[in-house]
Protein backbone atom coordinates (compact mmCIF):
# COMPACT_ATOMS: atom_id res chain seq x y z
CA UNK A 1 0.00 0.00 0.00
CA UNK A 2 2.41 2.42 0.79
CA UNK A 3 4.51 1.64 -2.16
CA UNK A 4 1.31 2.24 -4.36
CA UNK A 5 0.92 5.57 -2.72
CA UNK A 6 4.38 6.72 -3.14
CA UNK A 7 4.33 6.01 -7.06
CA UNK A 8 0.62 7.41 -6.59
CA UNK A 9 2.18 10.69 -5.12
CA UNK A 10 5.56 10.79 -8.08
CA UNK A 11 3.05 10.69 -10.93
CA UNK A 12 0.94 13.75 -9.41
CA UNK A 13 4.48 15.57 -8.93
CA UNK A 14 5.19 14.42 -12.61
CA UNK A 15 1.64 16.48 -14.18
CA UNK A 16 2.66 19.03 -11.89
CA UNK A 17 5.49 19.90 -13.20
CA UNK A 18 4.71 19.00 -16.55
CA UNK A 19 1.70 21.41 -16.36
CA UNK A 20 4.02 24.04 -15.08
CA UNK A 21 7.00 23.75 -17.24
CA UNK A 22 4.24 23.17 -20.61
CA UNK A 23 3.14 26.56 -19.60
CA UNK A 24 5.97 27.75 -19.81
CA UNK A 25 7.82 26.61 -23.22
CA UNK A 26 4.00 27.68 -24.56
CA UNK A 27 4.01 30.91 -23.36
CA UNK A 28 7.96 32.40 -23.79
CA UNK A 29 9.16 35.06 -25.93
CA UNK A 30 12.58 33.34 -26.32
CA UNK A 31 12.89 29.73 -25.68
CA UNK A 32 16.29 28.82 -25.25
CA UNK A 33 17.28 25.23 -26.29
CA UNK A 34 20.42 22.80 -24.84
CA UNK A 35 20.95 19.66 -23.73
CA UNK A 36 22.02 20.08 -19.65
CA UNK A 37 25.90 21.21 -19.00
CA UNK A 38 25.68 23.39 -22.29
CA UNK A 39 26.03 27.00 -20.61
CA UNK A 40 22.69 27.63 -20.63
CA UNK A 41 23.61 29.14 -16.49
CA UNK A 42 26.17 30.92 -17.82
CA UNK A 43 23.93 32.22 -20.47
CA UNK A 44 21.52 33.33 -18.14
CA UNK A 45 23.06 34.94 -15.55
CA UNK A 46 24.57 37.27 -18.46
CA UNK A 47 21.17 38.38 -19.65
CA UNK A 48 19.51 38.44 -16.21
CA UNK A 49 22.23 40.42 -15.53
CA UNK A 50 21.75 42.86 -18.19
CA UNK A 51 18.27 43.70 -17.72
CA UNK A 52 19.12 44.36 -14.03
CA UNK A 53 21.74 46.88 -15.03
CA UNK A 54 19.31 48.34 -17.29
CA UNK A 55 15.83 47.92 -14.77
CA UNK A 56 16.89 47.78 -11.87
CA UNK A 57 15.85 44.40 -11.67
CA UNK A 58 17.21 42.59 -8.44
CA UNK A 59 21.04 41.31 -8.77
CA UNK A 60 20.64 38.42 -7.10
CA UNK A 61 17.63 37.18 -9.11
CA UNK A 62 17.92 35.04 -12.48
CA UNK A 63 15.12 35.16 -15.23
CA UNK A 64 13.06 32.43 -14.77
CA UNK A 65 10.12 32.34 -17.43
CA UNK A 66 8.22 36.09 -16.91
CA UNK A 67 9.61 36.48 -13.39
CA UNK A 68 11.35 39.54 -15.12
CA UNK A 69 8.65 40.64 -17.31
CA UNK A 70 6.02 40.87 -14.67
CA UNK A 71 7.94 43.37 -13.44
CA UNK A 72 9.04 45.40 -16.53
CA UNK A 73 6.93 44.38 -19.66
CA UNK A 74 10.00 44.73 -22.24
CA UNK A 75 12.06 42.32 -20.67
CA UNK A 76 11.07 39.16 -23.13
CA UNK A 77 9.96 35.73 -20.91
CA UNK A 78 12.75 33.76 -21.13
CA UNK A 79 12.19 29.88 -20.91
CA UNK A 80 15.42 27.06 -20.89
CA UNK A 81 14.54 24.05 -21.81
CA UNK A 82 16.05 20.31 -23.21
CA UNK A 83 14.73 20.02 -26.41
CA UNK A 84 11.90 21.42 -29.48
CA UNK A 85 9.29 20.13 -28.20
CA UNK A 86 8.04 19.38 -24.60
CA UNK A 87 7.84 16.42 -23.07
CA UNK A 88 10.84 15.04 -25.44
CA UNK A 89 9.09 11.46 -25.13
CA UNK A 90 5.70 12.75 -27.11
CA UNK A 91 6.19 16.27 -28.17
CA UNK A 92 2.96 17.49 -27.28
CA UNK A 93 4.20 21.42 -27.27
CA UNK A 94 6.16 22.30 -30.37
CA UNK A 95 7.14 26.06 -30.79
CA UNK A 96 5.05 28.86 -31.68
CA UNK A 97 5.62 30.09 -35.65
CA UNK A 98 6.34 33.67 -34.28
CA UNK A 99 8.23 32.66 -31.21
CA UNK A 100 12.23 33.20 -31.22
CA UNK A 101 14.46 30.19 -30.29
CA UNK A 102 18.02 29.78 -29.04
CA UNK A 103 19.74 26.82 -30.01
CA UNK A 104 22.67 26.66 -27.77
CA UNK A 105 25.03 23.99 -28.21
CA UNK A 106 28.49 22.55 -26.78
CA UNK A 107 31.05 20.08 -28.10
CA UNK A 108 28.87 16.87 -27.43
CA UNK A 109 32.30 15.15 -25.60
CA UNK A 110 32.43 18.12 -23.34
CA UNK A 111 28.79 17.89 -22.63
CA UNK A 112 28.92 14.28 -21.59
CA UNK A 113 31.71 14.80 -19.46
CA UNK A 114 29.82 17.59 -17.32
CA UNK A 115 27.17 15.85 -17.25
CA UNK A 116 28.32 12.35 -16.28
CA UNK A 117 29.72 14.46 -13.01
CA UNK A 118 26.51 16.13 -12.85
CA UNK A 119 24.34 12.83 -12.67
CA UNK A 120 27.23 11.25 -10.07
CA UNK A 121 27.24 14.24 -7.73
CA UNK A 122 24.66 16.35 -8.35
CA UNK A 123 21.04 15.48 -9.94
CA UNK A 124 18.83 14.39 -7.79
CA UNK A 125 16.38 11.17 -8.03
CA UNK A 126 13.63 13.08 -8.82
CA UNK A 127 15.45 14.97 -11.62
CA UNK A 128 17.17 11.51 -12.92
CA UNK A 129 13.63 10.18 -12.77
CA UNK A 130 12.07 13.25 -14.90
CA UNK A 131 14.64 13.13 -17.37
CA UNK A 132 13.77 8.94 -17.62
CA UNK A 133 17.86 8.36 -16.70
CA UNK A 134 17.98 4.87 -14.17
CA UNK A 135 19.35 5.62 -10.82
CA UNK A 136 22.10 3.27 -11.75
CA UNK A 137 23.66 5.40 -14.22
CA UNK A 138 25.63 6.44 -11.12
CA UNK A 139 27.73 3.70 -11.00
CA UNK A 140 28.83 4.03 -14.70
CA UNK A 141 32.57 4.95 -14.86
CA UNK A 142 33.63 7.74 -17.26
CA UNK A 143 33.66 6.01 -20.18
CA UNK A 144 30.96 3.81 -20.20
CA UNK A 145 28.91 6.79 -19.33
CA UNK A 146 30.49 8.63 -22.55
CA UNK A 147 30.12 5.96 -24.48
CA UNK A 148 26.34 4.95 -23.84
CA UNK A 149 24.14 5.47 -26.27
CA UNK A 150 21.17 6.88 -24.03
CA UNK A 151 23.49 9.17 -21.98
CA UNK A 152 26.78 10.37 -23.15
CA UNK A 153 28.09 11.38 -26.38
CA UNK A 154 25.68 9.13 -28.86
CA UNK A 155 22.69 10.72 -27.02
CA UNK A 156 24.05 14.54 -27.31
CA UNK A 157 24.74 13.57 -30.81
CA UNK A 158 21.26 12.26 -31.39
CA UNK A 159 19.64 15.64 -30.14
CA UNK A 160 22.21 18.07 -32.58
CA UNK A 161 21.29 16.03 -35.43
CA UNK A 162 16.97 16.47 -34.64
CA UNK A 163 17.89 19.91 -33.89
CA UNK A 164 19.85 20.69 -37.51
CA UNK A 165 16.91 19.36 -38.72
CA UNK A 166 13.93 21.17 -37.08
CA UNK A 167 15.80 24.69 -37.32
CA UNK A 168 15.00 24.76 -41.11
CA UNK A 169 10.95 24.52 -39.72
CA UNK A 170 11.84 27.46 -37.48
CA UNK A 171 11.44 30.88 -38.50
CA UNK A 172 12.88 32.96 -35.68
CA UNK A 173 15.50 30.82 -34.54
CA UNK A 174 19.36 31.03 -34.01
CA UNK A 175 22.03 28.41 -33.06
CA UNK A 176 24.83 29.95 -30.47
CA UNK A 177 28.21 27.68 -30.00
CA UNK A 178 28.86 27.74 -26.21
CA UNK A 179 32.98 27.65 -27.90
CA UNK A 180 32.18 30.96 -30.14
CA UNK A 181 30.48 32.59 -26.54
CA UNK A 182 33.65 31.47 -24.99
CA UNK A 183 35.66 33.09 -27.66
CA UNK A 184 33.84 36.16 -27.91
CA UNK A 185 31.63 36.71 -25.18
CA UNK A 186 30.81 39.78 -25.58
CA UNK A 187 29.97 39.98 -29.39
CA UNK A 188 28.51 37.09 -29.12
CA UNK A 189 25.90 38.56 -25.77
CA UNK A 190 25.24 41.22 -28.32
CA UNK A 191 24.11 39.16 -31.38
CA UNK A 192 21.45 37.71 -29.08
CA UNK A 193 20.08 40.72 -27.90
CA UNK A 194 20.23 42.09 -30.87
CA UNK A 195 18.02 38.43 -32.01
CA UNK A 196 15.64 39.71 -30.01
CA UNK A 197 15.21 43.34 -30.91
CA UNK A 198 17.05 45.13 -28.35
CA UNK A 199 20.21 47.18 -28.20
CA UNK A 200 22.55 47.37 -25.26
CA UNK A 201 25.65 49.72 -24.62
CA UNK A 202 29.18 47.85 -24.72
CA UNK A 203 30.01 49.19 -21.33
CA UNK A 204 26.64 47.25 -19.83
CA UNK A 205 27.93 44.13 -21.66
CA UNK A 206 31.00 44.06 -20.62
CA UNK A 207 29.74 44.52 -17.33
CA UNK A 208 27.50 41.56 -17.52
CA UNK A 209 29.91 39.60 -19.10
CA UNK A 210 32.25 40.34 -16.08
CA UNK A 211 29.59 39.78 -13.53
CA UNK A 212 29.32 36.10 -15.09
CA UNK A 213 32.85 35.45 -15.44
CA UNK A 214 34.16 32.05 -13.66
CA UNK A 215 36.02 32.87 -10.81
CA UNK A 216 32.94 35.41 -9.82
CA UNK A 217 30.03 32.72 -10.07
CA UNK A 218 32.37 30.28 -8.60
CA UNK A 219 32.73 32.66 -5.67
CA UNK A 220 28.92 33.74 -5.36
CA UNK A 221 27.96 30.04 -5.65
CA UNK A 222 29.98 29.45 -2.44
CA UNK A 223 28.76 32.67 -0.61
CA UNK A 224 25.30 31.71 -1.89
CA UNK A 225 24.61 35.20 -3.24
CA UNK A 226 21.29 34.01 -5.92
CA UNK A 227 18.26 33.36 -4.72
CA UNK A 228 17.73 31.05 -7.13
CA UNK A 229 18.10 27.48 -6.15
CA UNK A 230 20.36 26.34 -9.75
CA UNK A 231 23.39 27.64 -7.11
CA UNK A 232 25.15 25.86 -4.64
CA UNK A 233 26.49 22.77 -3.54
CA UNK A 234 24.45 19.27 -2.90
CA UNK A 235 24.04 17.42 0.50
CA UNK A 236 25.52 13.95 -1.45
CA UNK A 237 28.96 13.08 -0.37
CA UNK A 238 31.76 13.50 -2.15
CA UNK A 239 34.63 11.51 -3.24
CA UNK A 240 37.91 11.99 -1.79
CA UNK A 241 38.77 15.27 -3.17
CA UNK A 242 35.58 15.61 -5.15
CA UNK A 243 34.26 18.29 -3.33
CA UNK A 244 33.88 20.82 -6.43
CA UNK A 245 31.91 18.33 -8.03
CA UNK A 246 29.12 19.47 -5.43
CA UNK A 247 28.78 22.88 -6.75
CA UNK A 248 27.18 23.93 -10.06
CA UNK A 249 30.20 26.19 -11.38
CA UNK A 250 32.47 23.19 -11.80
CA UNK A 251 35.17 24.01 -14.47
CA UNK A 252 33.62 25.02 -18.07
CA UNK A 253 36.95 24.83 -20.22
CA UNK A 254 36.81 24.12 -23.67
CA UNK A 255 38.12 20.28 -24.63
CA UNK A 256 38.77 19.48 -21.21
CA UNK A 257 37.42 16.24 -21.79
CA UNK A 258 40.17 14.79 -23.33
CA UNK A 259 42.25 14.57 -20.72
CA UNK A 260 40.01 12.07 -18.52
CA UNK A 261 40.48 9.23 -21.25
CA UNK A 262 43.38 7.67 -22.46
CA UNK A 263 44.11 7.88 -25.90
CA UNK A 264 41.83 4.92 -27.25
CA UNK A 265 39.06 6.07 -25.24
CA UNK A 266 39.36 9.73 -26.92
CA UNK A 267 40.07 8.24 -30.42
CA UNK A 268 36.59 6.23 -29.92
CA UNK A 269 34.99 9.02 -28.89
CA UNK A 270 36.21 11.05 -31.69
CA UNK A 271 35.00 8.59 -34.34
CA UNK A 272 31.62 9.12 -32.65
CA UNK A 273 31.93 12.92 -33.80
CA UNK A 274 32.88 12.67 -36.94
CA UNK A 275 31.13 9.84 -38.20
CA UNK A 276 27.66 10.56 -36.57
CA UNK A 277 27.35 14.48 -35.95
CA UNK A 278 26.36 16.39 -38.31
CA UNK A 279 29.46 18.38 -38.97
CA UNK A 280 27.31 21.76 -39.77
CA UNK A 281 28.06 22.07 -36.49
CA UNK A 282 31.50 22.69 -36.80
CA UNK A 283 32.73 19.89 -33.80
CA UNK A 284 34.08 17.13 -36.62
CA UNK A 285 37.71 19.28 -37.45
Amino acid sequence: MIALLRRLEAWRQRRRFLAKRGAMFASADLLVVSHTKSGRTWLRVMLSHLWHLEHGLPVNELVHGDNFKRRVAVVPAVHFERDTRFPPETGELRPRPEQKVLVLVRDPRDVAVSFWFHVRHRASDAELARKRIPLAARNLDLFAFATHPELGVPRVIGFYNRWRRELAELPHATTLRYEDLRADTVGELDRIVRFLGQTQPRARLEAAVAFASFENLKEKEREGFFASGRFGATSRSPEPGGEDALFKVREGSLGGWRRRFTPEQAAELDRLVVETLDPAWGYGR
